[in-house]
């Protein structure tokens, strides 16, 4: 039977899975993936994809034209590569995505970071992260495969978003001097990923992540003015730091400003450029609904 379609392959269909899929379908490609959710897989399989369970990984890989992973890394960096990085480079695979965060820069005070700035990740999770970049690369070394990594930011979208949390009165308001963070909305990452792999042409490092970095604060003022709602007590994080959970500390200890213009030079302009955007597009959905 002759081939008359790309193949992508996505390990870890995980929460932004739906979109990237709907996504990719806009160019007529084959999807398969691998989750073992019985939720994600109903879902998907309606949309067209072929979804293996996790102990049928290599079926997806030898369709495969294009590959995305998605999975989290582990203590040992990224259970795909380790796992099955000689069937990949034995596949049909042509060019490989990995989704990484910008949790791997940590903390630079403030400061504007790049795709060749210094990495000095501190928490575990980050250490992962870097751990399974660098195996990627290795395997992208001794392989004809274009590799291409990307550091996402903190991710949101209709279902995990400011104005939900609000609502659902599960916010405290932290105002932190001089502390920027970015974000990027779901349906950009979808975009880019779709297109990337589509085209299999681009290689590297590149930072996924929005035009404006912004602190805490003035993201939550704007959600709240969204809603015409008044904002409640803001909490001064010197006053407050030794009573956060560990998890909320380690947001608090990275600060830095993601400079995104080999990210707009490789695949155009972003769908919401700002969180502004994506959040008064989240509105008008939760409005109509």
């Amino acid at each position: 039977m002759t081939k008359t379609s790309k193949h992508i392959s996505i390990i870890g269909l995980g929460n932004i899975s739906s979109y990237l899929c709907k996504t990719l379908q806009k160019y007529r490609v084959e999807i398969s993936g691998v989750t073992n959710n019985k939720n994600r897989t109903e879902i998907l399989s309606k949309l067209g994809v072929t979804v293996y369970k996790k102990n049928e990984i290599l079926k997806s890989i030898e369709l495969a034209d294009s590959m995305i992973i998605t999975a989290p890394p582990d203590s040992n960096g990224c259970p795909i590569i380790n796992n099955y990085g000689s069937d990949i480079i034995k596949s049909n695979i042509s060019w490989l995505g990995y989704l990484s965060s910008t949790s791997v820069y940590g903390d630079h005070s403030g400061e504007v970071i790049h795709e060749d700035t210094h990495l000095k990740p501190f928490e575990e999770t980050a250490l992962n992260r870097l751990k399974a970049e660098n195996e990627v690369l290795k395997l992208a070394s001794i392989s004809s495969i274009n590799t291409e990594i990307f550091r996402v930011s903190g991710i949101y979208g209709p279902e995990n978003n400011l104005l939900r949390r609000i609502l659902s009165d599960k916010m405290l308001i932290i105002n932190k001097q001089n502390h920027y963070f970015n974000r990027i909305h779901v349906s950009d990452i979808a975009r880019v990923l779709s297109e990337a792999s589509y085209y299999a042409r681009n290689e590297g490092i590149v930072n996924l992540s929005d035009d404006l970095p912004d602190s805490q604060v003035n993201v939550i003022k704007y959600a709240y003015d969204l809603l015409n709602l008044k904002i409640p007590k803001i909490e001064e994080y010197e006053n407050i730091k030794h009573n956060l959970k560990p998890s909320i500390l380690r947001f608090w200890k990275n600060n830095r400003k993601v400079n995104n213009n080999l990210l707009k030079n490789r695949y155009g302009p972003l769908i919401y450029p700002t969180y502004k955007e994506g959040l008064k597009c989240i509105y008008n959905l939760l409005i109509k609904n």
